[in-house]
C-alpha cells in the first residue's frame, strides 16, 4: 500500500503532523505519560482533544519540535519511505 500525505522527517526517525504523546516521546526520551502531564501543564503546544472521555492529546510536531530545537523538514511521506 503506498504511503500518502506529508511527514516530519527529523534525524531520529519520520513523524506523523499531528502526534500522540507516545511518538512525541519516543524524540524526548520521555514516557508517553510524562509528555500527557507536560500537557496538561501546557509545557507541550497542543490541539483541541477529541470530545469523550478518552480523547486523546494532540500534538502539532513541527510547532514542538521548533520549540525543542529539533531540526525536520516536511516532506511527502513516499521522500520520506524511500530513504
Amino acid at each position: 500500500m503506498k504511503e500518502s500525505g506529508m511527514v516530519v522527517k527529523t534525524p531520529a526517525g519520520t513523524l506523523s503532523l499531528i502526534s500522540s504523546p507516545e511518538q512525541i516521546g519516543n524524540v524526548e526520551g520521555k514516557t508517553g505519560r510524562a509528555v500527557r502531564s507536560d500537557c496538561e501543564s501546557g509545557a507541550i503546544p497542543t490541539l483541541p482533544r477529541t470530545g469523550g472521555d478518552g480523547g486523546h492529546w494532540r500534538i502539532p510536531t513541527a510547532k514542538y519540535l521548533d520549540q525543542l530545537g529539533v531540526p525536520y523538514e516536511i516532506v511527502p511521506a513516499e521522500e520520506a519511505l524511500s530513504t
